[in-house]
């Protein structure tokens, strides 16, 4: 069955009282929202759907290269290169 939603302004969306009730939506959630071959895909978002990003940055090479390191020395070394990139694209500019 097709339910009219409405959107507003601020691209808040209101999921129909039918809908709510049959997924067990009250009050605040969180949702998954897809775009699926042009169409806009919207699922409820549960505790399952957090525990399965359980390792997924097991094998990234950036977590591999920074692992034991202080987070605020990651954060500095992340803030200059950005100032550096910024930098030479003013410079490239000019």
């Amino acid at each position: 069955m097709d339910y009219t939603a409405s959107i507003t302004s601020q691209g808040q969306l209101t999921i129909p009282k039918p809908l709510r009730d049959k997924y067990g939506l009250k009050g605040q959630a969180q949702a998954v929202i897809s775009d699926l071959d042009g169409k806009l895909v919207v699922r409820t978002y549960t505790e399952e759907d957090f525990w399965k990003l359980a390792g997924i940055l097991k094998n990234n090479p950036v977590v591999r290269k920074n692992r034991g390191r202080p987070l605020q020395k990651i954060i500095e070394e992340e803030n200059q290169a950005i100032q550096k990139a910024i930098a030479q694209k003013a410079v490239k500019g000019l």
